[in-house]
């Protein structure tokens, strides 16, 4: 077996297709289609269905993808223990971010990582908690915030942040200075799907005050699709003040504080089962030290340190 066979592999894996892998590594097809044959004899299964369209990796490949790409991880995290000048560190870190605040964190990271760490590179992904988690333990992502307790506890983390949730609704409606939760029920909403972590915490806060939530009006697990429908007056919703804060500041909308509070606890994670790459444990590092100091500083409201 050998180092570029992985390295293969993944990107395969990742495209989804021989052709589109062949073309990034810059590789022709049928080489391509020998190494990963070779492999595949190598380990005794297959690791990706050929279909007509693509391939789709099998169970023994989903397997074999998370622990190839943390060997590559690895070994790409060797010239930086040669050499750990914060300046010199050098890789590519990917970073999973909540889809409701994503923009919260992603751009004082970047800011902050060209100041600090030229040689890194992010590649950045929005996704709902429980996708997050997902990429960490595939070996797709090296760190994620998470707002789920659950999800922390499947791998290694750091809590950050209480974060409040909110009665977002279109400016100048007549909802009072606090919103009880009870009320909610009588609201039209737009809410994401069953599986997000929003959803079930207004629904249990709801169930808790005696009353039931009825289907939102529209369930979207689209951010930019809920706000729209917040900004047009269409229907309100819960959200984090990050999620909507431009809005806020503008007046389009007004964030209305419910009685009692709803919040949720905001994680750093990583993998259990591996270590991070040096390059992948100074971004860790820095969005924690930068989010911190947002929040302390007034940048970031409806939070709560740790």
């Amino acid at each position: 077996m050998e180092f570029r066979q992985l390295r293969y592999f993944v990107r395969i894996a990742e495209l989804g297709s021989f052709s589109r892998a062949s073309q990034a590594l810059h590789i022709a097809q049928p080489a391509l289609s020998h190494q990963i044959a070779q492999l595949e004899d190598e380990l005794g299964h297959a690791l990706l269905h050929r279909k007509h369209n693509g391939v789709q990796v099998t169970e023994q490949g989903s397997a074999f993808y998370s622990h190839a790409q943390r060997i590559l991880k690895e070994i790409d995290d060797l010239p930086n223990v040669v050499n750990r000048s914060a300046a010199e560190l050098r890789g590519t870190v990917s970073v999973g971010l909540p889809q409701s605040t994503a923009a919260q964190y992603a751009m004082p990271l970047l800011s902050a990582l060209c100041e600090r760490h030229t040689g890194i590179s992010l590649e950045l992904f929005d996704e709902i908690s429980g996708n997050l988690m997902r990429g960490i333990n595939s070996g797709h992502m090296d760190i994620a915030v998470v707002v789920s307790d659950e999800d922390a506890l499947l791998g290694k983390s750091v809590a950050l942040m209480d974060e409040e949730l909110f009665f977002i609704t279109k400016a100048g409606s007549e909802v009072g200075a606090r919103l009880p939760v009870a009320r909610l029920a009588e609201m039209p909403l737009t809410l994401p799907g069953m599986h997000h972590g929003v959803r079930a915490l207004v629904e249990n806060a709801t169930r808790q005050h005696g009353t039931t939530l009825p289907t939102p009006a529209i369930v979207a697990n689209s951010m930019s699709i809920m706000r729209r429908a917040v900004v047009s007056g269409v229907a309100s919703s819960v959200m984090p003040w990050g999620a909507i804060c431009d809005d806020i500041r503008a007046g389009v909308v007004q964030a209305v504080p419910l009685e009692p509070k709803l919040s949720r606890r905001v994680y750093v994670c990583w993998a259990r089962d591996t270590s991070l790459s040096l390059a992948a444990q100074a971004v860790r590092d820095l969005l924690v030290d930068v989010t911190r100091a947002r929040v302390a500083s007034g940048e970031w409201a409806g939070v709560e340190l740790l």
